[in-house]
């Protein structure tokens, strides 16, 4: 595989669904109290994905951190902070850098929805972009094969179409960006829909409220 090529590929499918319109409401982070007197609103948006039979995520929430910062703590470890901080995630590495934009990375999470949903892992090509026109930097993946990442004893294999993180800084305040999370994962596994689509908008909720409180944490700030 061109990793490069396919990289293209990736973050020019992610910014065509960044760009896209035709999304429908799913969550709000308003809708039943803060979580943990987190005051963001996180809006979660839906629609039928073209490429499994699932759906595709759009978590949107306004950051008190500049574009570039909050990136760093997106990107997988140790590119980036993401295992430091997501409580999501029980492992994330770097398999392989093929340069400074451009990695390969594994992330496996916890369980979720009391165990309904067991341990998954994912190995994403992942690459970043800038658009200095749109003040806007982005970390873009999908999911790839590798014979040296084969699926693990005590995870399911799980696969990630193309989605991205889009960070954009506010005009007139350098240190706020809104932040455009994009996911269609597939589990794998036999798992009910309506499990499912019931533990995405939450996760993608609790995505942001880890990220802000990783954010003002003045201890992570030192990695």
């Amino acid at each position: 595989m061109d990793y490069k090529e396919e990289a293209d590929s990736i973050a020019r499918i992610a910014y065509d669904l960044y760009k896209s319109t035709d999304w429908k409401v799913a969550k709000s982070s308003t809708e039943n109290g803060n979580i943990d007197h987190f005051q963001k609103d996180v809006k979660v948006f839906y629609k039928k994905s073209t490429e499994f039979d699932g759906h595709i995520y759009r978590a949107e929430c306004v950051i008190d951190s500049p574009p570039e910062k909050v990136i760093r703590y997106i990107l997988p470890c140790p590119r980036g902070l993401r295992g430091k901080w997501d409580k999501a995630v029980k492992e994330s590495e770097v398999i392989e850098k093929i340069d400074e934009d451009l990695i390969v990375g594994r992330s496996a999470t916890h369980s979720v929805a009391m165990g309904l949903i067991s341990s998954r892992d994912f190995v994403d090509l992942i690459t970043v972009r800038k658009y200095p026109e749109e003040r806007t930097i982005s970390t873009n993946s999908r999911s790839i094969q590798r014979k040296d990442c084969p699926p693990r004893d005590g995870f399911v294999r799980g696969i990630n179409y193309h989605g991205g993180t889009f960070c954009t800084a506010v005009e007139g305040d350098p240190n706020s960006c809104h932040v455009v999370n994009i996911v269609q994962t597939d589990l794998s596994g036999m798992l009910p829909t309506s499990v499912v689509e019931s533990a995405l908008p939450a996760s993608l909720i609790d995505f942001f409220h880890d990220l802000d409180t990783a954010l003002k944490d003045h201890n992570m700030n030192g990695f």
